[in-house]
């Protein structure tokens, strides 16, 4: 049955992306204003965002009734609405559906139908207060200004790195979409921002000047030092005006790090209940976001990110190249709407054999084929196996070293073949 209730919840999509609150607004409206009944901390930004909620969340859970909204998912729908430390039921999901079914095909005829989008983010919204939420980590889906997740009145706002994707939509300057972005900036509430572009910090000031919103830049608020790092995690001194951290992680990167303290930034900014130094060390220590440099086996080194763009791959051969001495075999699998000529380019500082194989997106996969023609000048060896199982299999046969990349629907699928967890926390 939750199969039903899902294909007619993804369904809506086929409306496509509404870029207005209004239908939003009155679904949360209709169902008693639930966004209202907790206190949170909303994440925007086009990379980092994921990783930075599921800090905060795991930080505030300790001692708060928490949840944690999140998208896309990599193996089942549940995933992006979790309370506590676990995923929202299937029945859950059916109940709201059924009970709100009938209101979603009124609005779809007095104004247009909520979106796929717009709906689960009431969902999400609904199931916190119904399950007495105290806080929430509410990851934005695109933009900011405009996205469903923007009717709530967070605690404080974060806007973690920013770069061009959805630029079709959200404009082509960091200018631009750094004004979509800041768009979640509430009057009086403070904003973290990560990004230290120039000319994003100056139109996340100008916005955070107009809203009266003190405005913290983690570059400049924090230090870290004592770093140390192997592929069994990362430990480093965490100082910023306020207390010095001791911080131990198994996530791994260096792009984790700005993560961790935009994380902690953000939590020394809640205006009450501010968790103490020993809280937010086991919240981080206990965080974990799969996807991201994950490391699936150690023989044969298997590492599984789901970097889908050039900024993202930046950071990924940053990493791989402190973390690994050796030349991984590329398993890569793209959207059609990404830049994956500019992608491809990065990742070839690090291998020039590659993979090329299917995403788990039958609407927006590029065929392998095509991909592999297109950027046949990059690399040294292209192979084409358009099963991604097949195509895993056929890496591990081959390599010791393998990195699967390119897309969520592309790792998403493997762990799902491999049975790999995607919880966002350690609870060993």
């Amino acid at each position: 049955m939750i199969e039903d209730t899902l294909d007619y919840l993804y369904g809506l999509k086929r409306e496509g992306i509404k870029m207005d609150l209004k239908a939003t607004r009155d679904f949360a409206e209709h169902l008693g204003n639930p966004q209202n009944k907790f206190k949170s901390i909303h994440i925007a930004g086009t990379n980092g965002k994921g990783s930075i909620a599921s800090y905060v969340y795991n930080i505030l859970r300790q001692e708060y009734r928490t949840g944690m909204y999140t998208s896309p998912h990599l193996l089942d729908f549940n995933e992006r609405i979790i309370m506590d430390t676990e995923p929202v039921p299937d029945q859950y999901i059916i109940d709201f559906m059924n009970s709100n079914r009938e209101y979603i095909e009124k609005l779809a005829a007095s104004y247009r139908n909520p979106t796929f989008f717009e709906t689960t983010t009431v969902m999400a919204f609904k199931y916190f207060a119904d399950r007495d939420a105290e806080y929430a980590a509410i990851e934005v889906g695109l933009g900011g200004r405009l996205d469903s997740t923007n009717i709530i009145t967070p605690e404080v706002s974060i806007i973690a790195q920013i770069g061009y994707e959805h630029y079709q939509r959200l404009g082509c300057s960091l200018t631009s979409i750094a004004h979509e972005k800041g768009g979640i900036i509430k009057d009086t509430r403070p904003v973290i921002l990560l990004d230290d572009k120039p000319e994003v910090v100056a139109e996340i000031q100008k916005i955070a000047d107009v809203r009266n919103s003190r405005l913290v830049k983690v570059s400049e608020y924090c230090s870290v030092s004592d770093l140390k790092y192997n592929l069994d995690g990362m430990s480093f001194v965490l100082k910023t005006p306020v207390d010095e951290y001791n911080i131990k992680t198994s996530n791994l990167g260096m792009f984790q790090i700005k993560n961790v303290c935009t994380a902690v930034s953000a939590i020394e900014a809640l205006p009450t209940g501010r968790p103490g130094k020993s809280i937010i060390e086991r919240g981080i220590s206990e965080s974990r976001w799969p996807s991201r440099f994950e490391i699936i086996s150690k023989e044969p080194l298997v590492i599984m990110d789901s970097s889908h763009n050039p900024p993202a791959a930046s950071a990924l051969v940053e990493t791989f190249q402190k973390f690994v001495h050796k030349k991984p075999l590329l398993v890569i699998g793209m959207l059609d709407d990404k830049d994956y000529f500019s992608y491809m380019s990065i990742l070839r500082k690090i291998s020039d054999t590659v993979v090329l194989t299917t995403p788990d997106e039958p609407e927006r996969a590029i065929d392998p084929e095509i991909l592999g023609a297109n950027i046949r000048h990059i690399f040294n060896e292209i192979k084409i196996i358009k099963d991604p199982i097949e195509a895993y299999n056929y890496a591990k046969s081959v390599s010791d070293c393998i990195l699967v990349t390119g897309s969520m629907y592309l790792v998403g699928l493997l762990k799902k073949y491999l049975n790999s967890s995607v919880r966002p926390f350690n609870m060993d």
